[in-house]
């Protein structure tokens, strides 16, 4: 159980976030119009609907369902849309016109998804442009338990980023997949802090150079994800009584001491590498921790929180040999091509760029993250 000085520390530094631009971003308008069959229409709205809904739903609704009989009547709706999402389904043959129509799409300027229902586009007797492939997406079965997932995972993949927020809030279907991403963003954002920074005090715990500025923001980032992370799934937006709720289920050090003690026996403590596993860790673990908690309302037992550490150490590790690699690299193909200025100041804020690519292994993959759905 944390102390109460762990509480009065975190509250005093959640305090001073400012979360006045997450809470915009939540409540953006978000238009999304679906045009195409009925049967596809109807199958893609259930879906996006499909999901952990705890708090309640959220309005409005940010769908607009336009029969393709009715879209000259509804063109102003498809011309204001965020997204346009084409419903096909694989059972009904495409018009000459309607085929036309798909010829037609990559002029837009709106972004636009195509979803087949109710069969697999590679093997339907559907024929639609080959410059559109990338935009197709089938749903073979939507009574399947990953069709909302799958269907998510391609609204958010051309959904623009700045009211992807919102449409979680409003879209239970999106929550999972945006809350995934979130927490691995986030998790390599504080790692990548550790490496630049330096970090170069202890926390107490076990003697792990962390300075008390560095906690600080690194615990301000943790505060950020959580909050984000309530949003989507539709809680009242007050962040106080957010962070009321959330510190004793994370711990007082949001996980910050549950990683650091982990750390033992997976991590050679030299280098910056144990502080980037820390900072990406710590994140890892209270993202988990409060994925669980909005999501079903479930509060994690000690023996659960200190395995969930564990496995964001692993992948903590992981991340950290990543990020020391690329930081060598910079420096050694930086010594290559100018010797003379390859050790001057400067290389610091260059390296912040690099190592915020992600890889294609920047997913989450522990047992505890594929129990939520």
């Amino acid at each position: 159980m944390p102390k109460w000085n762990d509480f009065q520390n975190i509250w005093t530094t959640l305090r001073e976030v400012d979360v006045t631009a997450i809470r915009d971003e939540a409540e953006k308008p978000v238009n999304i119009a679906c045009v195409g069959h009925q049967e596809a229409l109807q199958t893609i709205k259930q879906l996006l609907h499909t999901g952990s809904e705890r708090y309640g739903p959220v309005s409005p609704s940010p769908i607009t369902l336009v029969s393709i009989s009715e879209t000259k009547s509804a063109s102003l709706a498809i011309q204001n849309a965020d997204l346009l999402i084409l419903g096909v389904d694989a059972h009904t043959t495409l018009t000459e016109a309607e085929t036309q129509g798909f010829q037609q799409l990559n002029q837009l300027a709106t972004p636009y998804l195509v979803v087949i229902t109710n069969g697999d586009y590679q093997t339907s007797d559907i024929h639609l442009p080959n410059v559109i492939d990338q935009h197709v997406w089938s749903i073979p079965d939507p009574s399947a338990l990953d069709a909302p997932d799958h269907l998510a995972e391609a609204v958010l993949q051309h959904l623009p980023g700045d009211i992807q927020l919102a449409a979680a809030r409003r879209l239970p279907a999106l929550r999972t997949t945006f809350t995934r991403e979130s927490i691995n963003n986030a998790s390599l954002t504080n790692a990548t802090y550790a490496i630049v920074s330096g970090l170069p005090q202890q926390i107490p715990v076990l003697g792990i150079p962390f300075a008390a500025a560095d906690i600080i923001i690194l615990t301000k980032n943790q505060a950020m994800l959580v909050y984000r992370m309530a949003l989507a799934y539709g809680a009242p937006p007050d962040f106080q009584s957010r962070m009321h709720e959330i510190i004793p289920v994370v711990g007082g050090a949001f996980l910050w001491r549950q990683a650091a003690r982990s750390l033992i026996g997976l991590i050679p403590f030299w280098g910056l590498a144990p502080k980037i596993a820390i900072a990406y860790a710590g994140t890892y673990a209270t993202g988990i921790v409060a994925w669980r908690w909005y999501s079903t309302g479930e509060l994690v037992s000690a023996d659960q929180v200190k395995r969930i550490s564990q496995e964001a150490l692993v992948l903590g590790r992981t991340r950290a040999q990543e990020l020391v690699n690329r930081v060598q690299q910079a420096r050694r193909t930086r010594s290559t091509k100018d010797p003379i200025t390859a050790d001057k100041p400067g290389w610091r804020a260059r390296l912040k760029r690099l190592i915020s690519r992600r890889g294609p292994s920047d997913h989450i993959s522990t047992s505890d993250s594929e129990q939520i759905s």
